[in-house]
């Protein structure tokens, strides 16, 4: 492992990567961007009769546009990683549970790729001498304050964005206030 600076990542649905030092990531919704193409050519598809040599081309083109979205969501990832890994020579992550968030927020959480994007950040990170650090999925990092440790249960309701900390007064951004406890505590390990 290499020394260097350290940062830690909360993963969102608004910004990708929200960063502890304030050097976030905004995410590049692919399939969103293409979703109008993709919703034409679903339209063409199915006007065309079952068995046509059109149904075949119209379903080729259809593929063609997923295809570039999925082209273009990997790489990002790559690009992204090596970047990230060229940076930092320890980066902290929280360990999520991806398919509970695809069950409740759908396409977009799909569409951001997590998952894929954290396999790909690890194996850049091991042709660098980078250390990836997934800390514990149940510990509670937008509800602590990254000031003095003081535990708000007010912050549970993921509506609340930005809260003031009812014991020292440290005003906070929920997602950049989660990265910073994320670094605290992998760094800590």
């Amino acid at each position: 492992t290499r020394t260097g600076k350290s940062v830690g990542y909360d993963f969102g649905l608004k910004r990708f990567l929200t960063a502890s030092d304030g050097d976030d990531i905004d995410a590049p919704l692919f399939f969103q961007r293409n979703a109008d193409a993709v919703r034409k050519a679903g339209r063409e598809l199915s006007r065309k009769k079952k068995g046509s040599r059109h149904r075949r081309q119209a379903r080729l083109a259809l593929a063609r546009i997923h295809k570039k979205a999925a082209n273009q969501r990997h790489d990002f990832h790559f690009k992204t990683a090596n970047a990230i890994c060229e940076k930092y020579a320890l980066i902290c992550l929280e360990d999520l549970n991806v398919k509970a968030m695809q069950r409740r927020w759908g396409r977009k959480v799909s569409d951001l790729g997590f998952a894929e994007f954290v396999k790909i950040l690890e194996y850049a990170a091991s042709q660098v001498g980078t250390t990836v650090i997934k800390i514990d999925r149940f510990y509670p990092s937008s509800q602590i304050c990254s000031k003095c440790g003081y535990q708000n249960p007010e912050t549970k309701d993921l509506r609340v964005r930005e809260w003031v900390c009812p014991s020292c007064g440290e005003h906070h951004d929920r997602d950049r206030n989660a990265a910073e406890n994320i670094l605290k505590v992998g760094a800590s390990t």
